[in-house]
């Protein structure tokens, strides 16, 4: 069958808005009417963080559902070694959400306190709580002097938003408020919003290291509870995430700390540029390390190239910022045909234009909309998928995979070769099928 270029009459197509017509969140649109399997909520975001940090107990305050789909994920996370299972649980009866639980909340923090002795109880309040309207905010405040435990309050508010994202960011701004003011040190930065563990082993920790810069902490992958208190004592924030902003401009205002925004890239110039302003901030001359990382890198990428040119993609959920990372892959001669989002971000025009210069003009769905969007894999026949998926259904229609997950605890130019290379590997290992038939490349 050959490739379909005109998508106008395939089922759900019509419901969405080819990448030039989209501006803001409200031109995404999915395939059908329901999302599914759909995203996460916040409450996933504030677990996927808060279960990183030694020495901090999280409350979750809600229905026995939120407290049991909290408690499952970070026992598994706990057991797979990936974080630890550090939740306990307000189930809320009937009686509580007609009557309020606020007395009783204050009770379990005061247990919490007394029996377990965190450095800080981090409470997250769910839905239900929070549509009507107790404010756990003011509790907090009553207990400061009651308690040893630093508190922080978050809200997952999952009825305001459709991913987990929100959680991750609401959870980093939160812990600005147990931080407290300190004597500066020269030499040293904190590196804001890394959630993968492995952050000594990027490029950018390399980077800094090599030239005396000390870590303070790496937030939430890397870190405790007094390295939180003593984050201001840094003389620069890194930022390599968009859910650290929120905090970072917090500290800014606060302490007075200045931050550069070191994002996943996978363009080589704005590596590059984030690279020299980073320079800039801490008085490193890294003009040399720039030139000689990106030549090594523009020779590798361009030997993965010839493999993935004239290759199609749909490009699906992964870790990278959809748009630039969509980029990326174009700009290797790989053609759109879908990609998938959860949000219009800052800056994503630009990365919007930089796929629309290549001429193309793929059409955008919202993320997390698999079932229907697979009715669309035997039609389009794409070369490549990335993201997640699963890859026997890819396998049986002879379409490349590749996962980015386990590559996107990288920064700097080491990333955009290992994305290369994944997807070089993926295409070689559809062309050549191994025994078991499963043709999905992930690290």
């Amino acid at each position: 069958m050959k490739e379909v270029n005109n998508l106008e009459y395939l089922p759900g197509v019509e419901r969405l808005k080819k990448l030039s017509q989209v501006s803001t969140k409200k031109d995404l649109r999915q395939l059908s009417h329901a999302l599914f399997p759909g995203t996460h909520c916040p409450l996933f975001g504030v677990a996927l963080t808060a279960s990183l940090i030694d020495d901090l107990v999280v409350l979750i305050i809600g229905t026995d559902e939120c407290a049991y789909y909290t408690k499952r994920f970070t026992m598994n996370r706990e057991a797979a070694g990936e974080g630890r299972d550090n939740v306990y649980s307000f189930v809320m009866a009937e009686h509580d959400i007609v009557f309020g639980a606020g007395e009783k909340v204050r009770e379990a923090i005061l247990h919490l306190d007394r029996v377990y002795g965190p450095q800080a109880i981090l409470i997250v309040t769910t839905c239900v709580p929070e549509i009507t309207g107790e404010d756990f905010a003011s509790i907090a405040i009553s207990l400061k002097d009651s308690v040893k435990a630093s508190l922080a309050v978050v809200r997952t508010e999952h009825f305001r938003c459709n991913n987990h994202l929100p959680g991750i960011e609401r959870t980093l701004a939160a812990l600005a408020s147990i931080m407290l003011p300190q004597t500066v040190q020269a030499n040293s930065v904190n590196i804001l919003g890394h959630r993968h563990h492995g952050i000594e082993r990027t490029e950018l920790f390399a980077v800094l290291s090599a030239r005396g810069l000390r870590i303070n902490l790496s937030l939430p992958s890397k870190c405790s509870v007094e390295l939180i208190r003593q984050a201001p004592q840094a003389a620069l924030n890194i930022v390599t995430d968009f859910t650290a902003l929120p905090l970072a401009k917090e500290m800014q205002e606060r302490f007075g700390m200045e931050y550069v925004y070191f994002e996943k890239y996978a363009s080589l110039e704005r590596i590059a540029t984030a690279y020299r302003e980073l320079g800039q901030r801490l008085n490193l001359d890294l003009a040399e390390f720039i030139l000689t990382s990106r030549e090594r890198a523009e020779a590798a990428i361009n030997g993965y190239q010839e493999v993935l040119d004239g290759k199609s993609f749909i490009y699906g959920n992964s870790p990278l910022l959809a748009f630039e990372g969509a980029a990326f892959f174009t700009s290797l001669g790989m053609k759109p045909l879908i990609i998938s989002a959860r949000d219009v971000y800052e800056h994503d025009d630009v990365y919007m234009a930089e796929i629309l210069r290549h001429g193309v003009d793929p059409w955008v769905s919202m993320v997390a909309n698999i079932a229907p969007l697979q009715k669309l894999y035997p039609v389009l026949r794409p070369g490549m998928y990335i993201g997640h998926e699963n890859p026997y259904t890819l396998a049986r229609l002879g379409i490349a995979h590749v996962v980015l997950d386990g590559i996107a605890f990288k920064l700097g130019f080491e990333l955009p070769v290992a994305i290369a290379r994944l997807a070089a590997e993926a295409v070689k290992a559809v062309a050549q099928p191994r025994p078991e038939g499963v043709r999905h490349v992930a690290l």
